[in-house]
């Protein structure tokens, strides 16, 4: 199989990039790489990148034609999860796969647009359901239904909550692969040197309980609250609301959730990363200037990297209010693109990798994250005791389902929280939030 890893050229295609700005379908945690090459190396990356562009590259099989695919990846690790997955593809089927590396996930997503358009896109990509909306609705990602419904591909075993989130009115856009819940995270070792107890949190009434007992014998807040689209809506999933593709946004449960957040604040029971100069959750939570915060699996190699020596709890997203508990889902998938001059090869080959093992025993081994297939479940137990309990947490998560002008919504969402937050005079409140996101992102 070829895996040869081709670097965009930089700036070759940004003069087209004229039909989308948004960015964002990647998983949260990540953060863009940028590598830094020699004069030699630019100059191939120019090069290969033109023959991406050209889709003329040769691939010989036994039929005698040349029938190449290629894979916009952006991230290091989903390239090693998805090299695996298409081992041997080229020897079985007589398809040759290249990797299409972009800098980053902005990059790639500013730039994807204007290459359909051009006739230059990767044929697959992989994507999460995160910010994904507002591309199936300008059409640039290819239905698969026929391909699902002749049986190429098949959705046999495939966790019924993941294929919701690449469900879109009953049309498959998707074939997941990955899951990865939020969830509620404690430094365990920090609630064992503050003698906090035998029994974690399962209301945010009882975070609250913490927070003050911290407060008042710490001085320090316990709770971290990155304020993104990604930890918000956690918070107001666990109270029962939610988004809604846009028609639940002005639910009471929202504006609950969004003022518990904004009161505890004011309290003196939140800290965000961004009043301590960090950029993530995670680095508040690392230093440990905070007790809990929300987030996912990436958590547990950022500490073990970074922070060995603390060990984490990872317990279900608390419930608040008249909500049952439980965050986000992230559920990555292998994407068919618009305009593939091969559709028939791609649909064989994304069959080929969601049909097999390697790609599922990849996304544990790599990224230490759920797969998709039930059946791997207790595999991922098995190679993964530290994360164990996240499999028993999926039931209770939920697809984001953002509104179809995902980013602009949540630019929205962030602005309006921080303003709020961190504004002393501000009078706005939880409801009037939601309200006036309904107003610009609701639909029917």
């Amino acid at each position: 199989m070829k895996r040869k890893v081709m670097a965009k050229a930089a700036g070759s295609l940004l003069c087209a990039a004229l039909l989308l700005g948004a960015a964002g379908c990647g998983s949260a945690g990540q953060s863009a790489q940028n590598a830094s090459e020699g004069t030699s190396a630019a100059n191939e990356a120019e090069s290969t990148a033109q023959s991406a562009q050209a889709a003329v590259v040769e691939a010989d099989n036994d039929t005698g034609e040349a029938v190449t695919l290629t894979i916009g990846v952006w991230s290091d690790d989903e390239s090693k999860r998805l090299e695996k997955a298409f081992e041997g593809i080229e020897g079985d089927l007589g398809i040759a796969i290249e990797f299409l590396k972009y800098p980053s996930d902005s990059d790639f997503w500013d730039n994807i647009p204007a290459q359909i358009a051009a006739g230059t896109a990767p044929d697959i990509i992989s994507c999460t359901n995160e910010h994904y909306l507002q591309y199936i609705d300008q059409g640039l990602f290819e239905p698969l239904d026929e391909y699902v419904d002749s049986g190429v591909i098949s959705l046999e075993g495939t966790w019924a909550k993941a294929m919701d989130a690449w469900k879109i009115n009953d049309v498959v856009y998707g074939i997941p692969y990955a899951l990865n819940p939020g969830v509620f995270i404690v430094n365990d070792s920090m609630w064992k040197e503050f003698g906090l107890g035998d029994s974690y949190p399962a209301t945010w009434d009882e975070v609250l309980d913490i927070c003050k007992k911290v407060k008042e014998e710490h001085d320090m807040p316990a709770l971290c609250l990155n304020v993104q689209e990604y930890h918000l809506t956690n918070i107001a999933l666990s109270f029962g609301g939610g988004w809604d593709f846009g028609k639940n946004i002005g639910a009471k449960e929202n504006a609950e959730a969004l003022q518990f957040l904004i009161d505890a604040y004011r309290e003196g029971y939140i800290v965000t990363p961004t009043e301590l100069g960090l950029g993530w959750d995670g680095a508040v939570m690392i230093q440990q200037s905070a007790l809990f915060s929300t987030g996912g699996a990436w958590y547990q190699a950022s500490f073990a990297a970074e922070a060995p020596d603390i060990a984490l709890k990872y317990l279900p997203v608390p419930k608040g209010g008249n909500g049952n508990g439980g965050g986000t889902c992230h559920s990555a998938a292998l994407v068919a693109l618009k305009n593939s001059r091969h559709p028939e090869a791609v649909a064989q080959a994304i069959s080929y990798a969601a049909g097999g093992d390697k790609l599922y025993e990849a996304v544990v081994d790599v990224t230490e994250v759920i797969p998709a297939k039930e059946e791997y479940f207790d595999l991922y137990k098995e190679k993964v005791p530290a994360l164990a309990d996240l499999v028993s947490y999926l039931d209770a998560s939920t697809p984001f389902s953002y509104p179809t002008q995902s980013k602009k919504f949540a630019d929205s969402l962030i602005n309006l929280m921080q303003e709020t937050m961190f504004d002393e005079s501000s009078t706005m409140t939880g409801q009037q939030i939601v309200e006036q996101l309904e107003a610009d992102y609701g639909t029917d």
